[in-house]
């Protein structure tokens, strides 16, 4: 962690970044019920560290200008993310996102005194000191201008690297939108080619079923429009990363299946998922040895709605499902084999149907704020360390907005093709005891 004494960040300049003028038409699109689903979950922070040797005249006078001319360029593809939400005069219960000939996105330039090296290792790192990386929202309201969606960030640490921050509402879009964005920021900062644009059009998602209103009803109706903001992080927790290797996935893989439970794909995610869903309880006991306790994790709906929608689409288009158990049973000699029995089972049953039972959610809401639950943020498949800015691939990429929900980030693992990386936010005393559980059962499986 961070020597005594909070490290000091200095802003130089703040921009306001628009597509390049002329280039798109005032637009309103309608949020889906998708959108609804997770629109009072407010933002989704990252923060990409690339070792790149730079003083702070290059930085100004070199990578700057080159992040914001290619971030206009992006922007002229993706600008909803200029936009704001807000609410809609076509319906009672509707809400928007309006882009006006102009709308920018807020893009900080700044100096951080911070340990490079140290808030980009796998060792356990005060959340307050990774937090100044980050760039807030604006703070608005749906009954103004609306809500502004995205803002960025990048800070440099002289002579040792630089550190891209992205604040992303989640009513906007989901990971693999707000990823395909950042892809395309970088890959014209690079200079790497035309920018491959969205599917914007939220006709492509139907509602025969009218969803928005069962949403509205349960979701957005119950919620103050405060919950809509960025939320702030608890002081004194850590964030630390631990990677579970190709190796042991496979060995993980191995032990699920000679169980004998053929009736699920036992896939790379599930086997992950069940892992750490096992290490995190086992280091939560004895407080949770009587209690259910749930998995709850989002799945991309683009493949598997009839018809099917775009790969590029760009907005929310997941829903989620979630593994119940019992404590006591995943704290026993076989628990990861039970864990990802539970978890196999209902992600198949998931992409049977993604909104199946969808009017019962409610009801399942309520019993997952009263029980003991793990989420879980980011994907594999997202590939966050192919984003190349032209500095070469992030040594290290964050999910620290998992510090507000207490979820588990994921990503493909940095180091090798078929390993995963997990990220946990947690109190000090809290983590070393899931540091323990998590090695020695590696251990144990070689």
């Amino acid at each position: 962690m961070s020597p005594i004494g909070s490290p000091e960040l200095r802003i130089i300049k703040r921009y306001e970044v628009s597509p390049p003028p002329g280039t798109v038409d005032d637009t309103t699109l309608s949020l889906t019920y998708f959108d609804l689903l997770w629109l009072k979950n407010g933002s989704v922070e990252r923060v990409f560290f690339y070792p790149v040797a730079l003083s702070a005249s290059n930085f100004i006078d070199s990578i700057v200008p080159t992040l914001i001319s290619s971030l206009s360029v992006a922007l002229r593809h993706f600008y909803p993310l200029a936009g704001k939400i807000r609410s809609s005069d076509a319906r009672p219960d509707g809400y928007e996102i309006y882009y006006a000939d102009g709308d920018s996105v807020p893009f900080i330039v700044a100096e951080y005194s911070g340990d490079f090296d140290d808030l980009s290792s796998d060792r356990p790192r005060l959340v307050e000191d990774m937090l100044p990386l980050l760039p807030e929202l604006p703070e608005s309201s749906t009954d103004g201008d609306g809500i502004r969606l995205l803002a960025l960030q990048a800070t440099l640490f002289p002579e040792r690297g630089v550190a891209v921050g992205i604040s992303v509402h989640h009513g906007a879009c989901d990971g693999s939108s707000s990823t395909r964005f950042l892809s395309a920021w970088a890959s014209a900062c690079a200079g790497a080619g035309v920018v491959v644009p969205p599917v914007i059009d939220r006709s492509v998602i139907t509602d025969p079923d009218d969803l928005y209103s069962v949403f509205y009803e349960w979701i957005v109706k119950r919620q103050s429009n405060q919950s809509m903001m960025p939320l702030k992080a608890p002081k004194d927790v850590v964030l630390q990363s631990f990677t579970i290797s190709k190796y042991h996935i496979q060995k993980l893989k191995e032990l699920v299946t000679q169980s004998g439970d053929l009736s699920f794909h036992c896939s790379t995610v599930v086997v992950a998922f069940a892992y750490v869903w096992v290490c995190h309880f086992k280091a939560r006991l004895p407080e949770i040895s009587n209690k259910r306790i749930f998995m709850a994790f989002a799945g991309d709906c683009r493949p598997l709605l009839k018809p099917s929608i775009p790969t590029a689409f760009f907005g929310n288009c997941i829903s989620f499902t979630s593994a119940e158990a019992k404590a006591c049973d995943l704290t026993k000699e076989n628990g990861v084999v039970e864990a990802a029995r539970l978890i196999g089972k209902v992600v198949e049953t998931f992409k049977e149907n993604p909104l199946k039972d969808v009017k019962e959610w409610s009801e399942g809401f309520k019993i997952l704020r009263e029980s003991d639950f793990l989420t879980v943020a980011g994907s594999p498949m997202f590939k966050v360390y192919n984003l190349d800015f032209g500095w070469g691939r992030p040594k290290k990429v964050e999910i620290t907005s998992i510090a507000k929900t207490g979820a588990m980030a994921v990503a493909e693992s940095r180091k090798e093709e078929g390993g995963v990386e997990i990220g946990l936010v947690r109190p000090i005393l809290e983590m070393q005891l899931f540091e323990k559980h998590f090695y020695d059962g590696l251990k144990m499986l070689e």
